[in-house]
This record gives structure tokens, C-alpha cells and sequence, in this order.
């Protein structure tokens, strides 16, 4: 068995039933597929009157559900201060693999007459049996196509940049090694996914995977394992509840180009009805 992600937009632990259960959903994702990383997204803390009512703390819920094995990782996109009450909104990556670093981007969100929420990505470096990955998990503003084309620049500047520092190398100058300048892993293997909030033909999906110039492109995982097939979807499969546009796919995994040779399968779970959204899980080849 290679290294496994698996992706999922959990609506704070929210089926189609209307029912708010994490540990269904970790039962479900386990159930595909024993995880070696997992990204979340719509994850909270202090939104109990959410439909459904979440627990006061998701975060803490999961790691103590997946225990000492798995490094949780929260980022938070919203935080909101009423007194002592806090309200907090964004994803989680939880992994049983060696994190070396972690970084947490809020996304850009330019100003536009439409409702929104801030976003923000986490950014993990972790120690893969076949060398260091980037992992990205994000969850982009659903109202707004201008905000969502900002965000998708935003995480290819993140890719990118961590590429430019790993092909630089290290630089420690005069800095001591046990400071807070020791240089810090990098690597051109990256896996960008989460809820983009867009349709496959959309403009900010195909932005998503364009070339640069000197980077490793990004590329549709889904489409290196199944070529044109399309993607099934991913979103208002099972919940139903005032959506009446056909069910279509926005959640994607995005790779860079050394990862390509290592997919060895990409899948969507349609059968789940454990959230409004359906999740999914890249394997990839260690040797």
C-alpha cells in the first residue's frame, strides 16, 4: 500500500440526515481507506447553534477520536471574539506521518458587494516513505468568483514559492542552527485540495493548473489517474435541501509534477451521506 490522502468538505460533521456525528465520518473515511493524511475542511469550535449543533470544539474532538497515532493541525479561517465566546471556522489536517513544519496562509479575499467569509490554506511539510510532500488543504469563498480567482493565485504562489526555496537550498549565514532562522524543509512535491468552490470547466479550476514558468505545473489528480473520464460529483449528491441545481464536482486534489509517475488510484465516494459533500483519497506509489 502506498502513502494515502483523503479530502473532505465535513459541514462540522453533518450528514444528509441532518445529524452532526465526527465520529461517523472518521468511521466512513476508515472505511475507505486507512489514512495516512487527512483534510477537512468546515471545521469548528464555539458554533453550537450551527444546524445540527457541533460540539464546542471539532478540533479537539478529532484528535482525541483518532489518538496519540495522528498529528492534528487546525487553521482557523475565522475567529470571532464576543467577550469569553469564541467562534472559530476553517480545516484541519490530521497525519500519522512526521510533520517537519506548518504553515497557515489566509487567503486573500478582495473587497466585492457579495457575502463572504475569510479564507485561509494550512500548509504541512511532512516526511512521506518516498521522500518530503507538501500538503495544502483549503476551502475557497463559495459567493464570490472574483475572491475564489484571488485565493487560486494565492495557493499557486505558495507552491511556487516553496519551490524556489528548495531548488535554493539552505541558507543559515551567521544565524545559529538552534534559533528560530534554522532553515526550514522544502520540497517541489506538492498536493494542493480541499473545496474550490467551482465547477471543473470553470475559469478558476482551469487558472489552477496553468504552467509556470519555471515551477512543476500543478495537475488535476483525478484527470493523471482517469484521463478524460470525467470526475464524479462531489457536491448535493445525497443533501438535497434547497439545491436544485444537478449535483457537480468541486472538490479536486491538485499534484505537482514529481508526484505524477506515483499515482497509483484516485476515488470519490459517492455512497456516503455522512456530509453534503463526498470525499476523496489519492494514493501514491512509495518506491
Amino acid at each position: 500500500m502506498g502513502t494515502v490522502i483523503l479530502t473532505w468538505n465535513i459541514q462540522w460533521g453533518r450528514g444528509a440526515d441532518g445529524h452532526v456525528s465526527l465520529t461517523r465520518q472518521l468511521t466512513q473515511a476508515r472505511e475507505m481507506v486507512e489514512f495516512d493524511v487527512l483534510c477537512l475542511q468546515e471545521v469548528t469550535s464555539g458554533f453550537s447553534d450551527l444546524p445540527g449543533q457541533p460540539g464546542i470544539d471539532q478540533w479537539s474532538e478529532l484528535a482525541d477520536a483518532l489518538g496519540p497515532d495522528y498529528t492534528v493541525i487546525a487553521g482557523f479561517a475565522l475567529e470571532r471574539h464576543n467577550g469569553m465566546h469564541v467562534q472559530r471556522f476553517g480545516n484541519a489536517i490530521a497525519t500519522r506521518l512526521p510533520v517537519h513544519h506548518i504553515r497557515r496562509h489566509a487567503l486573500p479575499c478582495p473587497a466585492d458587494a457579495t457575502p463572504y467569509m475569510p479564507r485561509m490554506a494550512i500548509e504541512a511539510i511532512v516526511q512521506a516513505p518516498f521522500g518530503l510532500l507538501r500538503i495544502i488543504t483549503t476551502h475557497l469563498e463559495y459567493y464570490s468568483a472574483l475572491q475564489r480567482l484571488a485565493q487560486i493565485d494565492a495557493l499557486r504562489g505558495i507552491h511556487s514559492e516553496g519551490c524556489v526555496r528548495a531548488n535554493q537550498g539552505s541558507v543559515l549565514g551567521t544565524e545559529s542552527e538552534a534559533g528560530p532562522f534554522r532553515p526550514l524543509a522544502q520540497t517541489t512535491s506538492t498536493i494542493v485540495c480541499g473545496d474550490f468552490n467551482c465547477k471543473p470547466d470553470s475559469t478558476p479550476k482551469h487558472l489552477a493548473t496553468v504552467p509556470f514558468t519555471q515551477e512543476p505545473a500543478l495537475h488535476d489528480a483525478w484527470e493523471i489517474a482517469h484521463g478524460t473520464t470525467p470526475q464524479p460529483p462531489t457536491f448535493g449528491v445525497h443533501d438535497r435541501t434547497g439545491w436544485t441545481e444537478p449535483a457537480y464536482a468541486c472538490d479536486f486534489m491538485l499534484i505537482s509534477d514529481p508526484l505524477r509517475p506515483r499515482v497509483l488510484r484516485m476515488e470519490v465516494n459517492s455512497t456516503t451521506q455522512a456530509s453534503d459533500h463526498q470525499p476523496m483519497l489519492l494514493e501514491l506509489r512509495n518506491d
